[in-house]
């Protein structure tokens, strides 16, 4: 799910699992931090372009119980609406695909000349990669996915009927 999408409770109990070396402070720091950066999603003036290809499977793999998940599914289909935001889901059906080795954010900046950068978040930090090739393979591998997802429209039906399984 990417950091962009989703909910305070989500990321709460993501991180509560995955890092349970960090105390509740630490964890609130990186909540606060990342709904800090989700404003740049749904700010009127000059929102953030923002393309997401999501798994089927996080719509479906409970993660914090029943209320957070229907909170973070109808999160994502609110953000979703938005104009500036596009959001596909990759179905089971779609099989193998090229992002199996894991998740990735492809970041490319409108301003300041900067080139594409590619983000990888793990368990213990993220890594910025910034070469060329690497770049080009993540694109490859972007293009790829969105090729295999169901387009805009189709894939809010697939997370509404998903919210409708957390009932």
């Amino acid at each position: 799910m990417p950091g962009l999408l989703q909910t305070e409770a989500y990321v709460k109990v993501i991180h509560r699992r995955a890092r349970e070396v960090l105390n509740g402070e630490e964890i609130d720091r990186i909540v606060e931090v990342r709904m800090t950066r989700q404003e740049a999603v749904t700010r009127s003036a000059s929102p953030l372009k923002f393309s997401a290809i999501i798994n089927e499977a996080v719509l479906r793999r409970p993660v914090g119980g029943v209320e957070v998940m229907r909170a973070q599914l109808q999160h994502i289909a609110e953000v979703a609406a938005l104009r500036s935001v596009r959001v596909q889901v990759l179905p089971f059906r779609a099989g193998v695909h090229t992002a199996m080795n894991g998740a990735f954010a492809l970041l490319r900046f409108r301003e300041g000349g900067h080139k594409p950068i590619i983000y990888l978040e793990n368990l213990t930090g993220a890594l910025v990669h910034r070469r060329e090739e690497d770049v080009e393979r993540y694109e490859d591998a972007f293009t790829d996915l969105q090729s295999l997802a169901p387009g805009a429209e189709e894939s809010l039906g697939i997370i509404k009927e998903a919210i409708k399984e957390w009932q």
